[in-house]
C-alpha cells in the first residue's frame, strides 16, 4: 500500500474530515470521506473500505 500526501495537514491532532482519493490494482478510483486525526489514519482508513487498494491520495480536510 503506497500512501500519498502533497500537503502537511496535521499541525493539530483534532478530529477532520479527509477526502481521500483511493486507487486500486486495476486502476480504478473512488473518493472516501473518513474522519481521522491525522492524514495517514485517513489513508489508513480509506484503503481498508475498498477491495484490491493499491495506493491513495488525500486531497484536502475539513474541521470535523
Amino acid at each position: 500500500m503506497t500512501y500519498v500526501s502533497c500537503i502537511s495537514l496535521d499541525k493539530n491532532r483534532r478530529l477532520k474530515e479527509y477526502q481521500v482519493e483511493v486507487v486500486t490494482f486495476n486502476g480504478e478510483s473512488e473518493i472516501i470521506y473518513v474522519v481521522a486525526r491525522t492524514s495517514e489514519e485517513a489513508q489508513e482508513k480509506a484503503a481498508a473500505q475498498v477491495d484490491d487498494a493499491d495506493y491513495t491520495m488525500v486531497h484536502g480536510s475539513w474541521e470535523y
